[in-house]
C-alpha cells in the first residue's frame, strides 16, 4: 500500500466524508478548524468501522470530538459556520478558541538541561538516568493524529517546532559525556519513524559513540498507524538494518510502541511488521493511555494485553493523563481507572503483570495509582512515585489523596510529593 494522508480539507473530498451523517460532518468541519487533523489511507480502510459512526472507538481515536471544546465555544463556532463565513473570516475566532485550548506544560523550563549555564533546546530530562531527545525532523508530524494528544499544538506550527527541537545531530553529545549517569536516550517527537532510515541514523549515530549510554529507545505509533513502514515502504529494509546496526554497537534497542485499542493489532500487516522488527533482536514494549469512550473497559485492556503477549510483545504502561489538557473529555474518574486496570489484570494471563498502571505522567513525576487504603475510617487513593527529577527527593515516596468515585484529577503531583514524609504510624497503616 502506498502512503496517502488527508488533512481537514482533503478528507472532505473523500467518499468517507460524503457518507458521514450530517451531524458528524458539521462537527468535523467545526472541530478540524481548531484542532489539527491528519489521517492516512491505512487507518481509513482497515481500522475504522464506518457502519458504527460516531461510536466506533477508532473513529473517536482519530476524529476530534465535540466535547473537546466548551459548550459556549462550540456553539459560538457553530453559529459562525452556519453563517457561511470564509476561512480567513473565521480565522480570528478560531485562533481565539485555539489559544484557550493550548495545553499547559507547567514545569517545562525545569526539565530543560543546561550546559555551561545555557539551556539545551530540544532536550528534556525529567529523570536521573534518562533523557528525551527531540531532533527537529522528529517533532513535525505523525502518520496519523490521535484526538487525545496534548502535543497537537505543535503540528503545523514552525515556531513551536523550532523552539522545542534541535537540528545539529551532535548537540546532545557534550551534555551526555558530562553526565555519565544517563543510561537511556529516548528519541521521541511527534514520531521519529516518519523519518527515512538514513535521516534517523544521522541523529542516532553520535549517541552510539557514548560509552555510558546503554539503551536507545524509540517511541512510535507507527506500528498502529502505518505498519507498512516495516514491510513494504521503500526503505523498510533499511530501517530494520538500522535497528541491527544500533545493537551491533553494543546498545540495547527498545521499541516503545503505542497501542490504544485491540483493533490496532488485528491486521495481517501489523503482525508481519511486528515479526520483522523482532527478527532484528529488538524488544517491543507497549504503552497506551486510558481514554474515555475508546478503551475504558476491562475487556478492552485485557484483549489488548492478550494480543500483545501472543505477538511476543511486552505490556509496559497504562497511562492516565495528569494535567496537560485544559479540558478533560478524555479522562475518566480515578476510581474507575483503578477498577479497569485491576479487573483487566485479573482476567489476563499472569504475563500481563509486567504492565504498570494506572500511571500519571506530568512534567516532573511518573506516579502510580497503586490502590486504596483506609486510615482512621477514611478511604484514600494510594499514590507511589515511580520516577522523579534528580533535584527532588520524590522517588519511591507514597502519598495519599482522599478517595471519591467521581474525581478525575489527582491535583498537583509535584506539590503533593514535595510535602513532608508521613509519620511511621501512617506508613504502617498504609502497608497493612
Amino acid at each position: 500500500m502506498k502512503f496517502k494522508n488527508y488533512n481537514n480539507n482533503t478528507f472532505k473530498k473523500t467518499t468517507y466524508y460524503t457518507n458521514l451523517p450530517i451531524e458528524a460532518k458539521e462537527e468535523f468541519d467545526i472541530l478540524s478548524s481548531v484542532f489539527h487533523f491528519k489521517v492516512n489511507n491505512y487507518v481509513l480502510e482497515n481500522l475504522i468501522d464506518w457502519k458504527n459512526i460516531p461510536n466506533d472507538p477508532m473513529y473517536r481515536l482519530v476524529f476530534p470530538r465535540k466535547e473537546m471544546l466548551s459548550v459556549m465555544d462550540y456553539e459560538f463556532l457553530e453559529v459562525l459556520f452556519r453563517q457561511g463565513l470564509k476561512a480567513d473570516e473565521l480565522n480570528v475566532f478560531v485562533q481565539r478558541v485555539r489559544k484557550k485550548m493550548s495545553p499547559t506544560v507547567r514545569h517545562a523550563s525545569t526539565s530543560i538541561p543546561q550546559l555551561n549555564g545555557l539551556p539545551l533546546r530540544g532536550m528534556y530530562r525529567n529523570f536521573d538516568t534518562i533523557i528525551s531527545l527531540f531532533p527537529d525532523p522528529m517533532v513535525k508530524t505523525c502518520h496519523s493524529y490521535c484526538s487525545y494528544c496534548f502535543r497537537w499544538i505543535m503540528f503545523n506550527n514552525k515556531e513551536a517546532q523550532q523552539n522545542s527541537s534541535y537540528q545539529d545531530p551532535l548537540a546532545p553529545v557534550a551534555y551526555l559525556k558530562e553526565h555519565p549517569e544517563i543510561k537511556d536516550v529516548l528519541f521521541t517527537g511527534a514520531d521519529p519513524l516518519v523519518l527515512k532510515a538514513e535521516n534517523l541514523k544521522k541523529y542516532i549515530d553520535p549517541i552510539l559513540e557514548i560509552d555510558t549510554v546503554e539503551v536507545i529507545r524509540i517511541s512510535s505509533k507507527s506500528l498502529a498507524w502505518w505498519p507498512y513502514r516495516f514491510t513494504t515502504d521503500k526503505d523498510a529494509d533499511g530501517l530494520l538494518e538500522l535497528f541491527e546496526y544500533i545493537q551491533s554497537k553494543g546498545k540495547h534497542l527498545n521499541f516503545c510502541a503505542h497501542f490504544t485499542h485491540p483493533k490496532e493489532l488485528e491486521s495481517e500487516v501489523v503482525k508481519e511488521a511486528i515479526k520483522r522488527i523482532q527478527n532484528t533482536g529488538v524488544t517491543i514494549r507497549c504503552q497506551g493511555p486510558l481514554v474515555k469512550d475508546i478503551n475504558d473497559t476491562p475487556q478492552a485492556w485485557s484483549k489488548l494485553w492478550t494480543k500483545q503477549i501472543a505477538l511476543g510483545m511486552i505490556p509496559y504502561y497504562m497511562f492516565i493523563e495528569a494535567d496537560h489538557n485544559t479540558e478533560n473529555c478524555f479522562r475518566i474518574p480515578l476510581a474507575k481507572a483503578l477498577r479497569i486496570f485491576q479487573e483487566a489484570q485479573k482476567c489476563t494471563t499472569g504475563l500481563a503483570r509486567t504492565v504498570r498502571g494506572p500511571v500519571f505522567m506530568n512534567d516532573l513525576n511518573r506516579v502510580l495509582l497503586d490502590g486504596t487504603t483506609v486510615v482512621e475510617d477514611k478511604k484514600y487513593f494510594v499514590l507511589k512515585s515511580l520516577q522523579s527529577p534528580p533535584v527532588t527527593n520524590h522517588e519511591a515516596k507514597i502519598k495519599l489523596i482522599p478517595y471519591d468515585e467521581i474525581s478525575k484529577d489527582a491535583g498537583d503531583l509535584f506539590a503533593l510529593f514535595d510535602q513532608e514524609e508521613y509519620s511511621e504510624m501512617e506508613i504502617n497503616q498504609i502497608s497493612s
